[in-house]
Formats: C-alpha cells, sequence, structure tokens
C-alpha cells in the first residue's frame, strides 16, 4: 500500500508532502507523479521520502516544450540532472507523450536518447489524447 502524489505539480506543495511522510505508517510506499518544472529545493526537500517518481517530461526538445506548455523546460533538465545524480535510476519512469501537432515519434526518440544518457532506463511512451 502507499500514497501518489500527483497534480496539478505536487512539488509545488512539498510542505505538506514531507509533513504528510512524516506522519504516515511506515509500511506505506510513496509515489510521486511531476513535471519536476519546479524550483530544485522542492525536490531536494521531498527526495528523502519519495519511493517511487514518476516524470512528465512532455519534450526534452526546448522549443516543443515550450510550445506546449507555454514555459521553459530549463529547470526540468537541471532536475532531471539532480536526480539522475541522487535517485536509483530503477525508480524512476519517464513519461513521454505522443502530443498530437506538437512532436513527432523523431521527437520522442530524441528525448528518450537524451535521458538514456543522463542514465534513465525506464520509459512510458504514449498518445496524449487532447480535447476537441
Amino acid at each position: 500500500g502507499g500514497v501518489t502524489f500527483g497534480g496539478g505539480e505536487p512539488l509545488l506543495r512539498s510542505d505538506g508532502i514531507i509533513d504528510f511522510c512524516k506522519s504516515r505508517p511506515k509500511e506505506w510506499r510513496i509515489y510521486i507523479e511531476t513535471s519536476l518544472n519546479v524550483e530544485r529545493r522542492s525536490l531536494e526537500a521531498v527526495a528523502p521520502y519519495i519511493d517511487y517518481y514518476y516524470i512528465d517530461v512532455k519534450d526534452m526538445n526546448p522549443d516543443i516544450y515550450r510550445r506546449y506548455t507555454g514555459r521553459s523546460n530549463r529547470r526540468v533538465v537541471s532536475n532531471l540532472r539532480w536526480l539522475a545524480s541522487n535517485v536509483d535510476a530503477d525508480k524512476v519512469t519517464i513519461r513521454l507523450p505522443h502530443i498530437p501537432d506538437y512532436n513527432t515519434a523523431q521527437d520522442i526518440e530524441r528525448s528518450q536518447q537524451q535521458l538514456e544518457a543522463m542514465g534513465f532506463k525506464d520509459f512510458d511512451r504514449f498518445d496524449y489524447i487532447l480535447p476537441e
């Protein structure tokens, strides 16, 4: 058993996650679904409590990421590097969606190659279904 923190972006509430984790039954596992587009301190603060990460990367290409989200992916990439250096890769699944009209199969492949070079090895590739 356990608890998954998802979003919105759960790392924006890192203090609440930490408070919960300090009072939870110790046998509960803690999972988080995050885009990692937050300040590093939020990730570092919760890392000791997280058993498994699901990271929604969208795309590693900064232009594709910005077109889809309206934001830069610099913090995402920086946080991915920190995670790769500080957390066992067996505790991370990277989600790489095909987002119609934004990225292609080749873009997804390039993203995966960049992430593999960082040390990540578990990927969930899937199609977003955008509202009409």
